[in-house]
């Protein structure tokens, strides 16, 4: 969903000039690609606008609404970039013969980046909005323990958007095996990209079967948000960190594709934005909350890994002149409060709706848009510097690691 896995640079961090757009470590692993925070924000506010589109109405009837529907194109960016940045650690330690980050310690940064604002914000929601002060106690432990997607009827107002932080965080849980399945063997960098690529395939059918067994009922609807309908992101988003590690290492890896390829930054963006129109028409399936044909779910996952992919490569793998939009100030400042946005905007939405005496689905999109996005920018904004950032200076104090404080 959120694509999260941004972490602040150590003080021993320097730039690698063979290391394009990313940050390297003296320890040899990469912990930054400035250019993915602002296609986090980007993809924020994608989702943004696709949830007002729907609740005004316009994302359903309106001349824009197959743009407006198929917005929800932002989690598909999301899981790829989550694939991608925690992935490579893994396969870049195992290149370079180094041993993988603790699990404990992993699995400690991830909470202290998911759960505190998640935690504030569905407080938020469930003591705030009208339509939740009667939910009982027991809905309280299943939005909170973010497990409301494994039982059909807990999708409450101003948190149905958390069904996609469920699924990424059940992907943070199964990555750790997921690295060390599919990292055996020999650590030679050629080797190891083949073998992670047949991996990311497998994950990739394994992904498509299960949209297919949803989409003809054989699953119930609500096994569509879990993990395995899901892996295709992910699995994109891990193939693509397999190359990226595999150029690190040895830059004559595939060194004519890859360099064409990340170079052409300007046809993958007119690739992804001829792809986005086609998924938007009627072949993408109907618009808004409803099934879709078998057809129509592979067609639109497919699609919408490849538009992530083509928008991701060059701002991973292309040369510096390539970047600089996704690198400037405002999409920086925008990826920087990208997780609260996503948190809260729906909240921000509801009361919008009340405070205005707009009935939802009643159209007054531009009205909509233009207040409930400022005001989530606000509340994202006091997210970031009063639960976000204090919550991440904990992170190299791990309770089990003791007084060192060494994570």
């Amino acid at each position: 969903m959120t694509g999260l896995p941004s972490v602040d640079p150590p003080q021993d961090m320097r730039v690698r000039q063979d290391e394009p757009g990313g940050l390297e470590s003296a320890a040899g692993g990469v912990h930054r690609f400035p250019a993915l925070d602002g296609l986090r924000g980007v993809a924020a506010l994608a989702v943004v606008l696709t949830h007002l589109g729907f609740q005004t109405g316009v994302g359903l009837s309106g001349s824009y609404r197959g743009v407006l529907s198929r917005l929800d194109i932002g989690v598909a960016i999301f899981f790829v970039l989550s694939g991608f940045l925690l992935h490579r650690t893994q396969v870049l330690a195992r290149m370079t013969h180094r041993p993988p980050a603790r699990v404990g310690d992993y699995l400690w940064r991830r909470a202290l980046r998911v759960l505190p604002a998640f935690w504030v914000v569905t407080v938020l929601a469930l003591t705030v909005l009208p339509d939740n002060r009667d939910v009982p106690a027991a809905e309280w432990l299943w939005q909170l323990g973010l497990t409301s997607i494994y039982a059909a009827e807990h999708q409450q107002p101003g948190l149905t958007q958390m069904w996609s932080l469920c699924t990424e965080v059940t992907f943070y849980l199964a990555l750790p095996l997921l690295g060390r399945w599919s990292l055996r063997g020999s650590a030679d960098p050629r080797a190891v990209l083949r073998s992670q690529l047949v991996w990311c395939a497998g994950l990739t059918v394994v992904a498509l079967a299960w949209q297919q067994a949803v989409a003809t009922g054989l699953f119930p609807p609500y096994a569509g948000y879990w993990l395995p309908g899901h892996l295709d992101w992910f699995a994109a988003g891990m193939a693509l960190a397999a190359v990226s590690a595999a150029r690190s290492v040895d830059r004559t890896i595939g060194s004519a594709r890859i360099t064409e390829l990340a170079g052409a930054s300007g046809t993958c963006a007119l690739g992804a934005v001829a792809l986005f129109l086609l998924v938007s028409t009627p072949l993408g399936g109907r618009y808004g909350l409803v099934g879709l044909a078998p057809g129509q779910t592979a067609f639109r996952s497919v699609s919408y890994t490849v538009i992530a992919l083509l928008l991701i490569a060059p701002a991973v793998l292309g040369p510096p002149r390539h970047r600089a939009v996704l690198e400037s100030s405002p999409l920086q400042a925008l990826g920087r409060v990208s997780y609260g946005l996503f948190l809260v905007h729906l909240v921000v939405i509801d009361l919008t709706f009340r405070a205005l005496d707009i009935q939802p689905f009643s159209g007054h999109f531009l009205v909509m848009t233009a207040v409930s996005l400022s005001l989530s920018l606000v509340a994202a904004t006091v997210s970031y510097v009063l639960v976000e950032k204090p919550a991440l200076r904990l992170k190299n104090r791990v309770p089990w690691a003791g007084r060192s404080g060494r994570g």
